[in-house]
């Protein structure tokens, strides 16, 4: 009846069952792999009550089950549908579970995933040497840069004690002397390659909190802090879904609340990064063109971009390429980890690239480091900002024009695609129609669905360069009107959906309005926040923003954003209880 390549499994499986009926409830190796399987009668009972089926058992109490002299065979943990956690032999293999437990009357689909210890493979190894390289020029980096501060604090102090001396003839050729001595002591390149890697140098450029030159728009500081806060709020909401043991007082309770609105938007946190870039982009590259009068170096325009990004991305690419597995363990951890990589180690090319949104198409979430489709979407944006920007230098109203024109072609298409595919409102899951395929998305990781985002940054870039620093005088009721109107857009677009949490929802094309308009709303409502503290009409809000202490927290922000679902999936997926 079994096929003769199952008996490696089935052997242990009836050992277990017949020492299981021979010594009940008596400690031994089969009560322990019994009592780790998931209580499914339980789940089904507690379901109407929390609407969540997982019963995934015991994991480390099946796994600490080890083969011994008088047993070949240890406890394997197995995950079947996502939800029932069983125990079988470490002999059988994922296959042969499904087939034992669909013999037994128990129906179980073709996923069933068995956590076994993986090994250190090449590209982990890899991993490892680059990671000890890097850390081990970050001490040698260091040791020569306090080194040197030292020596050169050193010479400093001889050449102040020369200053004092009486005798001015002997006072040049000994302070010649000294300068001399320091410029001997002067890192060289291999110096100051090692100096870029110490902690000491680094942290300092890191912890300063001076705002720079007077051209600095320092309130983009405070902008990027608390949006990049915000953004990690929603993440910890949105990577923790898997995670809640009580759903149905999350469907039923919490996510009919006014307050759940500004977790469930926290999306446009992210437009306010592409207001950001675009508004960097625009503003520094304008100063260039003046000072050159209109010569630029378009290659390394580029290629700085990519160089300023890649390093950071990359290493943490390879990083969740290969270590994150050996991070943890859990029910869901390997089998989460292991369907990421596997897009990783097909797609790191375009991924690297900044081109993974896109490919393979249709766009999709469900890609290697699935936040890392901004980093992508910015690039592409960067790679068009040029366009507008020249126009801008060139001939301000014709640049205007196109800003404005291709702002509305953006609408245009946000627009157009939620109507065809049926897009809903964010707080309303349900899709109007089924043209769009489950898990893809043609609006959000794309370029076109922030090109409008964008080009409001590239603008306000335009006009507070065209200012240059200068404080403007505003009228203090058309300064108010405006605020009042910036604070309730942005209120509006992130709350405005409660409505539709309470089971009120709109007609289609109120969905596909609010999809097409609210991107443009916010990031304009953030603008006009950016230059009224520019310009001398923020008041408290400038003085918050342009806190000193933002600086440092700004510098971090990259880091952080590339980071930190690294550090939340890796704790959440280690979960092994429920």
């Amino acid at each position: 009846m079994f096929d003769r390549q199952m008996k490696g499994c089935l052997l242990p499986v009836a050992t277990t069952r017949s020492e299981w009926s021979t010594t009940g409830y008596s400690e031994s190796y089969a009560r322990q792999m019994i009592v780790s399987f998931g209580n499914r009668i339980g789940g089904l009972r507690e379901f109407p009550h929390t609407l969540d089926f997982k019963v995934w058992g015991l994991f480390e109490v099946c796994r600490d089950v080890k083969a011994t002299e008088e047993r070949s065979f240890g406890g394997m943990y197995c995950l079947s549908d996502n939800v029932w956690g069983t125990c079988f032999p470490d002999s059988c293999n994922g296959t042969e579970v499904q087939f034992i437990l669909n013999e037994s009357g128990i129906a179980i689909s073709d996923n069933v995933y068995c956590v076994k210890d993986i090994p250190f493979r090449t590209g982990d190894y890899v991993a490892i040497v680059i990671c000890s390289i890097i850390a081990g020029l970050m001490i040698l980096g260091t040791a020569c840069d306090v080194i040197w501060q030292w020596n050169l604090k050193r010479k400093i102090k001889r050449s102040e004690e020369i200053a004092n001396m009486d005798t001015i003839k002997e006072e040049l050729i000994k302070y010649k002397s000294t300068v001399d001595e320091l410029k001997k002591n002067t890192p060289g390149v291999l110096g100051r390659v090692l100096i870029s890697f110490s902690v000491v140098a680094n942290g300092r450029k890191l912890l300063n909190t001076s705002s720079g030159s007077s051209g600095t728009i320092s309130s983009i500081n405070g902008v990027r802090v608390i949006s990049m806060m915000w953004i990690m709020l929603g993440h910890s909401y949105y990577f923790s879904y898997r995670s809640v043991g009580d759903f149905k007082y999350i469907l039923t309770e919490v996510t009919k609340r006014f307050s759940y609105l500004g977790l469930l938007n926290t999306f446009f946190g992210v437009d306010t990064f592409f207001l950001l870039s675009g508004c960097l982009v625009c503003y520094v590259t304008l100063k260039q063109l003046h000072k050159t009068k209109g010569r630029l170096n378009w290659f390394l325009f580029y290629f700085h971009r990519w160089w300023r990004l890649t390093p950071a991305f990359g290493l943490m690419l390879l990083i969740w390429s290969t270590l994150t597995l050996h991070l943890g363990s859990g029910p869901i951890h390997d089998q989460n980890v292991l369907e990421s990589q596997e897009l990783c180690h097909e797609y790191w090319w375009a991924t690297i690239l900044y081109f993974h949104n896109l490919y393979p198409w249709p766009a999709s979430l469900s890609i290697c480091m699935d936040w890392v489709w901004y980093l992508c979407c910015d690039m592409q944006l960067f790679i068009l900002s040029p366009f507008f920007i020249i126009l801008l230098y060139k001939s301000p109203k014709v640049g205007t024009f196109m800003v404005g024109t291709f702002t509305v072609i953006s609408i245009a298409i946000v627009a157009g695609l939620a109507t065809y595919f049926g897009y809903p409102l964010t707080a309303d899951p349900t899709f109007y129609n089924d043209n769009l395929p489950l898990g893809y998305d043609h609006i959000y990781p794309t370029p076109w669905g922030h090109l409008q985002s964008y080009l409001v940054g590239i603008y306000l870039g335009y006009v507070l360069c065209r200012l240059d620093g200068r404080k403007i005088k505003i009228n203090k009721w058309f300064n108010l009107i405006m605020w009042c109107v910036a604070i309730g857009s942005g209120l509006a677009v992130v709350y405005g959906q409660y409505p539709a949490l309470q089971g009120n929802h709109p007609d289609q094309w109120v969905a596909a309005l609010y999809q097409s308009v609210t991107k443009f709303a916010f990031v304009t409502a953030v603008a006009w926040v950016i230059f009224a503290c520019a310009t001398g009409n923020g008041g408290p809000v400038d003085s918050l923003l342009s806190w000193s202490a933002w600086s440092p927290l700004s510098h971090l922000t990259y880091c952080a954003y590339l980071v930190h679902p690294i550090v939340m999936y890796t704790y959440y997926w280690r979960e092994k209880l429920r």
